[in-house]
């Protein structure tokens, strides 16, 4: 029998969410077909079966969100011996608690085992004042959730009241809920983020939580810009701006090198990169996906768009592999083509800044034909100051409206 438990995939990813099984109880499955696709919080991967045989037992369901070492799939391969893909001790070391471990209160919980959050939650009950090790979780796998917390700040409160006090405020409380349930009935659905969004909603708690975000916007002409391209299609250079914005960037991070940083949140330090790895926004059916451009400093305009367009493709299609999604430096997001003239742009952890091109407006104030956009960056306030920001920003403008100083090489 083959014991199959999720691997370590690679770039500190310790949990996965099933997103689906491609085979069920009773199968036969043949060694490199595919058997589970596993969403983390860099990319989906699709893992192939490292063994042939019979599906005999499937135990983590499709939603579930299960960690490096936990038992997925087994399968009969047979073999009268118990094999898997990972050791013993790995698997005992990395594997989540047992549900009977799980149902401990924080006083039995033994001194080494630690209560499963995400940063994002444990920073929130730190800002909450609350002891995480003495919250009861009701996620998945022993998961501590942000419900978790509101239900245990309730509680404390409750305590403190008299017999009667918490009387009333039950009673007001049920009298409040039946009367919208009456006011309201079948109006509401419970939405729970599963998937790409669940990385997405983790990913930005966590960067609002963690980075004092500022933000600055900058207004430029848009004109030169727009006539280059133009002039491109006419020679059968279809270029869009994106690739255009990626090497505008790269530019100006060579001479504003605190933009291209990464925080180590263990160290409390940034590490500048002497690379450009650029993360572009990609919109897809499922969510935004962040595909990386890497070493676009090295790449002309046209190499760059060439690699955008077909990581574009491939986030759309679900089909990113993790080198795809890995290492970014910066990244930008490029909302223009769908609308929006303004927007406040969120960091795309544990980068430093980030910055957002919009849709072009008709400059009334200058001749007809002339075109402007609002370009706006948000930064890391920790390293960045609003004066280098300007700086940097006013430079990405500088380019954009010097549109032959991106294409010199």
């Amino acid at each position: 029998m083959f014991e199959f438990r999720l691997p370590d995939i690679g770039e500190g990813v310790a949990e996965g969410e099933i997103v689906k099984w491609h085979v069920v109880v009773g199968d036969t499955i043949s060694s490199d077909q595919d058997m589970v696709e596993i969403m983390t919080d860099k990319v989906t991967v699709r893992i192939p079966s490292p063994v042939s045989g019979k599906v005999s037992e499937i135990l983590a369901a499709e939603g579930k969100v299960a960690k490096v070492g936990d038992l997925l799939i087994k399968i009969d391969d047979g073999k009268p011996e118990i094999t898997s893909n990972i050791s013993a001790a790995t698997a005992e070391k990395t594997s989540v608690e047992k549900p009977h471990e799980v149902q401990q209160t924080a006083a039995e919980k033994p001194v080494a085992q630690r209560s499963i959050a995400t940063p994002a939650i444990r920073k929130a009950a730190k800002d909450m004042g609350i002891d995480i090790e003495s919250v009861t979780p009701s996620g998945e796998g022993g998961r501590i959730t942000m419900k978790d917390l509101e239900n245990f700040a309730s509680a404390s409160r409750a305590s403190s009241e008299t017999p009667r006090q918490e009387k009333k405020a039950e009673k007001q409380a049920t009298e409040v809920h039946k009367s919208v349930l009456e006011l309201r009935p079948g109006m509401e659905e419970q939405y729970e983020p599963k998937g790409l969004r669940r990385i997405i909603f983790e990913k930005m708690s966590k960067s609002k939580a963690t980075i004092p975000h500022f933000m600055i916007g900058e207004e430029i002409d848009f004109t030169k810009l727009r006539d280059t391209r133009e002039d491109l299609k006419s020679r059968d250079q279809n270029v869009t701006f994106t690739p255009i914005f990626v090497k505008a960037l790269t530019l100006a991070l060579k001479e504003f090198p605190r933009f291209n940083a990464v925080y180590d949140e263990k160290s409390r330090s940034y590490s500048i990169k002497k690379y450009y790895n650029i993360g572009v926004a990609v919109d897809t059916p499922d969510g935004l996906n962040v595909v990386v451009v890497k070493d676009a400093d090295r790449k002309n305009v046209f190499a760059i768009s060439s690699e955008i367009a077909s990581l574009a493709d491939k986030a759309r299609s679900g089909k990113l592999a993790l080198q795809d999604v890995q290492d970014s430096t910066f990244t930008i997001s490029n909302v223009g083509t769908i609308g929006g003239i303004f927007s406040t742009p969120i960091i795309n952890y544990p980068e430093v800044a980030i910055i957002a091109f919009h849709r072009t407006l008709v400059d009334e104030k200058n001749p007809a034909g002339k075109e402007k956009m609002y370009i706006t960056l948000s930064c890391d306030h920790r390293l960045i100051d609003g004066a280098d920001a300007a700086r940097f920003i006013s430079r990405v403008k500088g380019l954009l409206e010097k549109p032959s100083l991106i294409f010199v090489d």
